[in-house]
């Protein structure tokens, strides 16, 4: 009678493999890392190309408690201002949108975006005292030119810990452009300098010069 064999475990396997042999799970953890980052840059490349061969051109509906508010694309605190931009510290690694739009401009880089509402207000949103000139690879597009986004879709994210690396920071700046045609202001009585809030509630608003 033929013995029955006893389905091996995955820990008595994990056993069996690995444990003369430390180095080869750090060889396996770093195989599937660069899995993963082909995987990564796979869906990134598939989804751009998507969006490049078939723009979504109708008009996105503004919710009414969205309209003429600016809300906040990160977590975090305000820590300078003026009349036509804020600047952000944020305390997460990825930018939502601050509104219902078009995505009009973007970097190579991948760390600076531009949108426009139905509206037409142009805002700039960038992460990094330097945008123009950053070379690294700290940071992943999730939308890209002429893409319709609702307030709170996921813009960009990035690497805090490359960041760091390169010396760089993930300061995130909001500037409003045709200052000509709309201004903004605080949404509330409250100060923009040192206010703290999550992503997602009203931080500014903005309406048509000359009203």
């Amino acid at each position: 009678m033929a013995e029955e064999k006893t389905p091996m475990s995955a820990q008595r396997y994990m056993d069996k493999v690995y444990l003369d042999d430390p180095g080869r799970i750090l060889l396996r953890l770093s195989s599937v890392a660069e899995r993963l980052d082909g995987l990564t840059a796979r869906i990134d490349h598939n989804t751009h190309a998507r969006s490049d061969a078939d723009h979504d051109y109708i008009t996105l509906d503004v919710p009414d408690e969205e309209v003429g508010r600016i809300f906040a694309p990160v977590a975090g605190a305000i820590v300078c201002s003026s009349e036509t931009s804020v600047a952000i510290q944020p305390t997460q690694d990825m930018l939502l949108s601050p509104v219902t739009g078009r995505i009009t401009a973007q970097l190579p880089t991948r760390n600076a975006i531009g949108i426009m509402t139905f509206d037409g207000v142009q805002l700039l949103l960038t992460v990094g005292e330097n945008p123009e000139r950053y070379q690294g690879d700290a940071f992943r597009q999730l939308a890209w030119q002429n893409d319709s986004v609702h307030m709170g879709d996921p813009l960009i994210s990035w690497d805090r810990f490359k960041l760091s690396q390169e010396h760089e920071d993930n300061l995130v700046s909001l500037t409003l452009m045709n200052t000509n045609e709309f201004r903004m202001e605080p949404e509330g009585r409250d100060p923009w300098e040192h206010r703290r809030f999550r992503a997602g509630v009203p931080i500014l608003r903005f309406e048509p010069v000359g009203q």
